[in-house]
């Protein structure tokens, strides 16, 4: 019976955890509504940037996203993918 409420008990644990999970970075970091943002100004504005500054910048992009949990992280590779496109701008 013991192991029955363990196991219970563990399911609600994970259960509740997922939602916190999958969500985006906390309410006060903005880092990854910027990311989506830069990402959406680089697809339509293609033509003002050269393919490897595009290239360049969707790569520090990518890193960003992956430091969702790191806002300080993200940022530096927010700016660093802002610096690729002024220095690929045609």
């Amino acid at each position: 019976m013991n192991r029955y409420f363990a196991l219970l008990l563990l399911a609600v644990f994970v259960t509740s955890l997922a939602p916190m999970a999958l969500a985006d970075v906390g309410v006060t970091d903005k880092c990854q509504e910027e990311v989506k943002e830069l990402e959406d100004k680089i697809r339509e504005n293609k033509d003002d940037y050269t393919a490897e500054a595009r290239t360049k910048a969707q790569s520090q992009l990518a890193a960003a996203k992956a430091n969702r949990a790191n806002p300080a992280k993200c940022r530096e590779n927010l700016r660093d993918a802002r610096q690729e496109l002024r220095d690929g701008k045609t």
